[in-house]
């Protein structure tokens, strides 16, 4: 890699560009279906289907699939253990191999709160080669969609991803951010242009294919058909994603053709006028209270990215001058952070100070139930920990996992930060829904120091 890259400057423009029109239209959508009982009913009984298939999908896979663990292929196990811990993914998924009749996949999936990564067996048969970092990148891809809770997030503008131009769009800018991350976190940019290209022609072959060669393909498969095909698929075409992958972090080939613009069709826009125009005009007064909440959050967005980027900078005076001019102190940016939450992350007492003497709330949980406290678990600061404690940070406030903060600190692995929770009143004997403790977790990671001192408590 050229260059220190972090989780939001990897996440691809166009997810969060279409996520914010999915999630208009669905609004329209559920609004406008709130005075149509038939059409709620409709939605409602397609979405227990979706949702009875899928169960009954993963059901199978359960049933009939491989589980990894300690003991069943932990070589690949261990590495996707590793990978969670650098993803902070705090939960490791089920990963399950299924015989895939020599097709060449793997998918991420949801089971009510459980995440799962299934890996076909033709690619997972890449363990039996010297590939290990291609492998690594088809699971880290997986996991990515998991970090950015892309199957969650789906469930909220359901109706938006099933107008094709709009859901697919979505979704191909969903592997483009998954492709990202997964580079950045195996930090191996030519194993992934490597396991991108196993998908296009096999496991054998791949090391001996032209890949600009196979790049100008691309660029040369102009055609009306060709971009149908490609605007109805939920993932980009293999050589954009491998293009992607190369010109991101080595930023040294250019496609010939500038093939990127991202436009709607006139469909999708007549068809999201239409449904936006019918709606104001019968239900005007409900509509344009939602249409003001969500400029209020578009604007939000906006003073989140000045503050977050002087935070990020480390400049102190641009936070008092943004903060004095109005900027709301505990503004939150599309993935839930506040400035407290990116100060906390970079270890800056200094903003730390200045943000909570204007008020900010250290308990704000992000989109990941993630708080500030946790952003300076991990940078390892034990002084911005005693900091947000004075500020009224809870040390025991748990997640919807029971994940506490002293858990997040003995799994951590660094003693500080450990002493410095119990020291303002954590509560070692609390155990998660797992019924783990924070030293179960010290030992189960092999901080036997941290475990020591726990057990003493």
């Amino acid at each position: 890699m050229t260059k220190e890259l972090t989780l939001k400057n990897l996440i691809h423009k166009d997810e969060k560009r279409y996520y914010s029109l999915a999630l208009i239209v669905s609004i329209i959508i559920y609004v406008s279906l709130l005075f149509y009982m038939e059409g709620l009913a409709v939605l409602l009984l397609l979405t227990a289907i979706s949702l009875f298939s899928n169960g009954l999908m993963i059901a199978r896979i359960r049933t009939n699939g491989v589980r990894l663990s300690a003991n069943q292929f932990p070589e690949v196990y261990n590495k996707v253990v590793e990978l969670c811990n650098s993803m902070e993914i705090k939960s490791i998924p089920e990963i399950h191999v299924i015989e895939s009749g020599g097709i060449l996949n793997a998918f991420a999936a949801k089971s009510f709160r459980k995440n799962i990564v299934i890996l076909y067996s033709d690619i997972f048969d890449l363990i039996n080669t010297e590939n290990n970092d291609e492998l690594s990148f088809i699971v880290a891809h997986e996991l990515a969609h998991i970090k950015r809770r892309h199957v969650a997030k789906q469930l909220f503008i359901l109706p938006a991803m099933w107008i094709p131009s709009l859901g697919n769009a979505y979704l191909r800018a969903c592997e483009y951010t998954s492709d990202r991350i997964a580079a950045y976190y195996i930090n191996n940019s030519e194993a992934s242009m490597n396991a991108l290209t196993i998908l296009a022609i096999g496991k054998t072959l791949f090391h001996k294919v032209n890949r600009d060669e196979y790049l100008l393909q691309y660029s040369n498969n102009k055609g009306f058909l060709n971009k149908v095909a490609e605007k109805s698929s939920t993932h980009p075409s293999l050589p954009k994603r491998i293009y992607e992958v190369k010109n991101y972090f080595e930023n040294n080939f250019n496609l010939p053709e500038k093939s990127y613009k991202k436009v709607l069709s006139s469909a999708m826009v007549v068809l999201v006028v239409g449904i936006f125009a019918f709606v104001m005009i019968k239900y005007n007064n409900e509509i344009m209270v939602e249409a003001d909440s969500f400029l209020s959050d578009t604007f939000a967005e906006e003073d989140a990215t000045a503050i977050t980027e002087a935070v990020a900078e480390g400049d102190v005076e641009k936070v008092k001058e943004l903060l004095n001019d109005g900027t709301y102190v505990d503004v939150q940016d599309m993935d839930g952070w506040t400035p407290l939450m990116w100060a906390a992350q970079d270890g800056n007492d200094e903003i730390i100070n200045v943000l909570i003497q204007a008020g900010a709330d250290p308990n704000i949980v992000d989109y990941y139930e993630e708080t500030a406290m946790v952003r300076a678990i991990y940078s390892q600061n034990a002084e911005a920990i005693n900091l947000l404690i004075l500020a009224g940070a809870d040390p025991n406030m748990a997640d919807s996992s029971g994940w506490t903060p002293l858990m997040y600190a003995a799994a951590n692995g660094v003693i500080e930060p450990v002493q410095a929770l119990l020291s303002a009143g954590a509560d070692p004997e609390l155990k998660d829904a797992n019924n783990f403790s924070a030293f179960l977790y010290a030992k189960k990671y092999g901080y036997n120091e941290i475990a020591d001192l726990l057990k003493q408590q």
